[in-house]
């Protein structure tokens, strides 16, 4: 029972004569108001240390957290650092793949648009070697003939003609077949395999 007015109230002592107390009662009252004081002095003391002891958890508590948060913002201020020279880092690969493959493709280029040039040189080589073998056969067919006609008449077979005179130019065509170039191209590859037999 705590020391309040109840308490206080429910005290009776008798008065003897009307006058005076008795001591006793009230050496037992005394007694009882301090043991009582004494409990509530025990538990206030209990209850002070408990308080600090939570109040020291606390602290700890409050410390835990302010380093957990300092963890915390370290972690995420490494991470974004490591996180942005990852990024620098794929970005200068990236660009040097680029450079490279760019470096690549011009090369193959150059080297595609050389051997085209070969290839579109070795065609007309092929083509002027036929047209000249083509225009000796003619000739040779037509001193022949000449020769052929002239012993049917009994007459002297003419010279046969000359390769150095000069033949007259043939006109050139006006417009180029649309698949020429195909048709270029798989003749260069026709020689370029015949060259490497």
């Amino acid at each position: 029972m705590a020391l309040d007015a109840a308490y206080f109230d429910s005290i009776y002592i008798e008065v003897v004569k009307k006058k005076y107390y008795d001591a006793a009662k009230v050496q037992a009252v005394f007694e009882d108001i301090r043991r009582r004081a004494e409990e509530l002095n025990e538990e206030n003391a209990r209850l002070r240390r408990e308080l600090e002891q939570h109040n020291e958890r606390r602290v700890e508590l409050g410390d835990a957290l302010l380093s957990a948060q300092s963890v915390y913002q370290d972690v995420v201020d490494k991470a974004r650092v490591r996180a942005d020279a990852i990024t620098a880092e794929a970005e200068k690969r990236s660009q040097a793949l680029m450079a490279e493959t760019r470096r690549e493709s011009e090369q193959i280029l150059a080297r595609s648009r050389k051997q085209e040039e070969n290839a579109a040189r070795r065609v007309e080589a092929a083509f002027d070697r036929m047209k000249q073998l083509h225009l000796a056969s003619v000739d040779a067919l037509n001193a022949q003939w000449q020769a052929f006609l002239c012993s049917l008449d009994g007459e002297e077979e003419p010279e046969p003609v000359r390769e150095e005179e000069p033949r007259p130019a043939e006109p050139e065509p006006e417009e180029l077949p649309a698949d020429l170039e195909e048709k270029v191209g798989a003749i260069a590859q026709e020689l370029f395999a015949m060259e490497q037999e």
